[in-house]
């Protein structure tokens, strides 16, 4: 900001050396403002403005970025409400007779007695079953050989853990995160049956090895798809950051653990540089060196970004963004298909407006470099958005135009949040095997799921040797 016109007249009436002198300050106190900005907005940064996890932020209450409807919390009216179903072929009955009158005292023992009213139980029996196969011999009495039956497939040991017990073990450990010490706890108190932490590690990495198949299948799966979400997150492995890289869509879901972020390492995984439908992820540049394929942006990451603006530069763009985002996102829920020709142009001129009016809230001006960094000058956080958002508005806006493209990229961040919910509980991990029998196991459960399919199920049959999501070879 320049002085008042008075101060600038006595300013020039001033020798040359003091009129330098002045510029020189004036200079170096719009850089420190701006300076000063820049540190601001970054220690305001948190999970609700940025693109900082939550777990960087431990001091600020979420905020949510949905829309208030102003229904009431709990169940809405006409919500169909689920309980227990009473069986009709109960297990186990007991009967409880009546043999005295409970009024007068008389025996009523020998009067035939009705039904009146049912109860259900339902509970579970934990009782180890130990089952000894035995293998018989006999001898031919033509050639004089003995023969020996075999053992079924699966019965590989002298003594071994069975695959109910192992498909439990797996579901605990990797479907719902529980550490190998109090696996081996557990196994003790409820079970009975003593296992040690290392004979249950063994236990899992062989089932995550069986699926090596199951990974090609849903690899394949996913390079033929229409959309797919793509992410990636940082992952802890023997000491070392690594990247652990998601794809995934409505169906399937396949997880990676690699040495690098970009696109050395989507190349060396393989579904982006073969896909040819609609990548859908955040403004992460490599991805963007896809060609072979159309490209969505995430608005979460947007609003967030929104978010960060408004609340540490002051500017009312960002609110009239945020604003629009969200109307085109219930004009789309609300139609369920694409909008009309006339709905898109009002949209896209509406956006163009609130970008106009963020171009003069952001007139071009860089921010001093910072002293001994090479490249090129950096602008501010709210000029950067905006001109991305120019430069990309048919990607940011494609939900509009395709009823398949979803608003936002949260089902990969849902993906890959099992990861991070693993190292808060166990920590990185100590092996590369490690780290790639949690991708496998981890990729297989969720594509259960997404299908409707049982976690313990679907782990069973890879315990059993029939993983599923497999070329069928019969």
């Amino acid at each position: 900001m320049w002085p008042a016109p008075e101060i600038l007249l006595e300013i020039c009436s001033c020798s040359k050396g003091l009129r330098n002198y002045f510029e020189a300050i004036h200079a170096e106190n719009e850089c420190l403002k701006a300076e000063i900005i820049k540190l601001r907005a970054r220690l305001n940064a948190n999970s609700t403005n940025s693109s900082r996890p939550p777990s960087l932020s431990p001091f600020v209450k979420p905020k949510s970025l949905r829309i208030k409807t102003g229904r009431r919390p709990g169940g809405q009216p006409g919500h169909k409400g689920v309980t227990l179903k009473v069986s009709q072929t109960p297990d186990v009955i007991v009967e409880h007779k009546i043999d005295t009158c409970s009024y007068c005292g008389c025996d009523i023992s020998g009067q035939a007695a009705t039904i009146n009213k049912r109860r259900q139980v339902i509970d579970v029996e934990i009782t180890p079953v130990v089952t000894e196969h035995r293998v018989s011999s006999k001898t031919c009495m033509a050639c004089g050989k003995t023969n020996t039956a075999k053992f079924p497939r699966g019965v590989d040991h002298y003594i071994q853990y069975g695959k109910t017990f192992s498909s439990i073990i797996i579901c605990l450990n990797k479907g719902h995160y529980i550490p190998y010490e109090r696996l081996s706890e557990i196994s003790n108190d409820i079970f009975g049956i003593d296992v040690s932490s290392g004979t249950l590690v063994n236990i899992v990495h062989e089932c995550g090895k069986s699926l090596d198949d199951s990974m090609d299948y849903i690899k394949e799966q996913l390079k033929n798809a229409f959309v797919v979400h793509f992410d990636e997150t940082g992952n802890r492995v023997k000491s070392k950051n690594k990247w652990l890289h998601s794809a995934g869509n409505e169906k399937y879901t396949y997880l990676k653990t690699h040495a690098r972020r970009g696109s050395a390492a989507t190349d060396d995984i393989g579904i982006l540089p073969e896909f040819k439908g609609i990548a859908i992820h955040d403004f992460w540049k490599s991805y963007y060196n896809y060609t072979g394929c159309s490209h969505a942006l995430c608005n979460s990451h947007i609003l967030r970004e929104l978010n960060g603006i408004r609340e540490n530069f002051s500017q009312a763009w960002p609110d009239k963004m945020k604003s629009l985002l969200v109307d085109i996102k219930k004009a789309v829920k609300s139609s369920g298909k694409a909008l009309t020709p006339l709905q898109i142009t009002s949209y896209e001129a509406r956006y163009d407006k609130i970008l106009g009016l963020a171009d003069k809230e952001n007139p071009v001006k860089v921010l001093l470099k910072e002293r001994g960094k090479r490249g090129r000058k950096a602008k501010s956080k709210s000029r950067n958005l905006l001109e991305r958002m120019k430069l990309y508005k048919h990607d940011i806006l494609k939900f509009m135009t395709d009823p398949q493209v979803p608003f936002d990229n949260n089902l990969a961040e849902r993906d890959i949040r099992m990861c991070k919910l693993q190292q808060k509980v166990s920590g990185g991990f100590r092996s590369d095997e490690g780290s790639q029998v949690f991708d496998n196991i981890r990729s297989y459960i969720s594509t259960s799921t997404k299908q409707g399919l049982s976690m313990y199920e679907s782990i069973y049959a890879a315990v059993s040797g029939n993983s599923l999501f497999t070329y069928d070879t019969s």
